[in-house]
């Protein structure tokens, strides 16, 4: 009885407590630890699934996105979603598929539940989730101030008051004041120049009567022809692939990535890709023939506003005009000189314009307004031989793609957007493992929800989202 055993009982008080916090510290290191590793598991799961972005679409378009079908006749989320369960499966248990005894998991966290939702298409909001990765594609390739030379291009086009020019109007006027009159022979030849107008423009200009031989575009079920799936649609709206600038940048990517009449790109489903996402006709030769016409359009009234403000033409036309209105005047009284000067100079400006198409074509440049120097047909005579005139190749003025770009301006959003993802589909289809491809089972951005439980029986649920925008920005 001589030892007390105060000290005893005080120390196992204070090792009880001292072994709870002990305790509760180790449990609370191991729940942040089996957290953070549930976070790096989600994080890599993640990371696997996205890095099985289509290798087509981006060596061909600079664009990522995961092909959800995986060469399938079908694309669906629950692909997506096995493949996440499978890359999970071998995080969550490092010994799979390895043959050793020892090897063993602290955690002994299993993967109870996954789910993949909420996706983003590239097809959704009519394609602008597709237009998005496309302009930042285009900016990361060429800088944003690809679109000045395009804006710059509008702004001479609006300004320069072809626009205005009715060329209808002009012709119809003419043809009301000449009705019924009868003119000499070389009245009758200028006519017969004037009365071409009326015929098949395209087979007028450069090989167009032989060349391309028609192919017609297999576009049933493209993206232009079908329900698309939907999915939530662009994740940052503050990002406007609609506005003025990525509009132009737009234009930009399409014509570094498709092909036309004069850039050949190689394509075979469709050798004037640019041309059928400004017509959406179902042949190359319909595409091609609708923008020739629409390029000799526009031609026609650039060169009829510059040769009534060419004092030197004009002055050409009357002097023709004169003599032969003088015969009409003598047997009929009747004053034709200044609508048969009008017809000269209309007819003039219409072989011009044909002559400058053929010039395009051939991978030359025209003015969008001529002076003087840059006419083909320089005098009155060379009027009626307009078919004979190829014209001359020049370095300067605008190219074949420069009008091109025009044209895109005019194309509705929607269908711009839509018609390149047409084309997008016809080439990734002939290439191996994408028979079936489909943008609208392209995904972009998706939400991963998962739940897991340790070798404690414990539960963890975690919800996280992914998306390419990070990668391409």
């Amino acid at each position: 009885m001589k030892y007390k055993g105060s000290v005893t009982v005080f120390l196992s008080l204070v090792m009880g407590i001292v072994m709870s916090l002990i305790l509760m510290t180790v449990e609370s290191a191991r729940c942040s630890a089996e957290k953070m590793r549930i976070e790096m598991l989600t994080r890599m799961g993640l990371e696997s699934i996205f890095a099985e972005y289509n290798r087509e679409l981006l060596n061909r378009y600079d664009l990522l996105f995961i092909d959800s079908s995986y060469g399938k006749a079908s694309s669906s989320l629950k692909e997506t979603r096995d493949h996440l369960k499978d890359y999970l499966s071998y995080n969550v248990r490092p010994s799979k598929g390895i043959i050793s005894p020892g090897a063993g998991d602290i955690y002994g966290m299993k993967l109870k539940e996954a789910e993949v939702c909420n996706p983003s298409y590239a097809t959704d909001n009519a394609g602008r989730v597709f237009k998005r990765q496309a302009i930042e594609a285009v900016k990361n390739r060429y800088g944003a101030g690809i679109a000045e030379k395009a804006v710059s291009l509008k702004n001479n086009y609006d300004g320069s008051g072809i626009k205005d020019e009715n060329v209808e109007k002009r012709r119809e006027e003419i043809r009301k004041e000449l009705e019924g009159i009868e003119l000499d022979d070389k009245g009758k030849k200028l006519k017969e120049v004037f009365d071409k107008r009326q015929g098949n423009i395209a087979s007028l200009i450069y090989g167009l009567s032989v060349r391309p031989a028609s192919t017609e575009l297999k576009l049933k079920g493209l993206a232009s022809y079908r329900k698309n799936k939907e999915g939530i649609g662009l994740v940052r709206p503050d990002t406007n692939p609609d506005s003025l600038l990525n509009e132009r940048l737009f234009e930009q990517y399409l014509l570094w990535k498709c092909s036309s009449f004069t850039n050949d790109l190689g394509h075979e489903s469709c050798r004037y890709e640019i041309e059928y996402i400004i017509n959406g006709k179902n042949t190359d030769t319909a595409n091609l023939r609708e923008t020739v016409t629409k390029l000799f359009f526009l031609r026609e009234a650039a060169d009829t506003m510059a040769i009534y403000r060419d004092t030197g033409k004009k002055a050409q036309a009357e002097a023709v005009a004169v003599p032969i209105a003088a015969v009409v005047e003598a047997f009929l009284g009747v004053d034709i000189k200044e609508p048969l000067k009008n017809m000269i100079l209309v007819s003039w400006a219409f072989g011009e314009a044909v002559t400058d198409v053929r010039v395009l074509l051939r991978g030359g440049r025209v003015p969008l307004v001529k002076d003087s120097s840059d006419w083909n047909i320089k005098t009155v005579l060379g009027i009626r031989y307009f078919y004979l005139n190829y014209g001359k190749m020049s370095d300067s003025g605008l190219s074949y793609n420069d009008y091109m770009t025009l044209f895109l301006m005019t194309v509705n959003k929607k269908d711009k957007a839509m018609r390149a993802m047409d084309i997008i589909e016809m080439n990734l289809r002939t290439t191996a493992g994408n028979s079936n491809f489909r943008m609208d089972g392209c995904v972009e951005y998706l939400e991963a929800r998962l739940k897991f439980k340790d070798r404690s029986g414990r539960k963890f649920e975690i919800r996280r989202d992914y998306s390419y925008m990070n990668v391409i920005e």
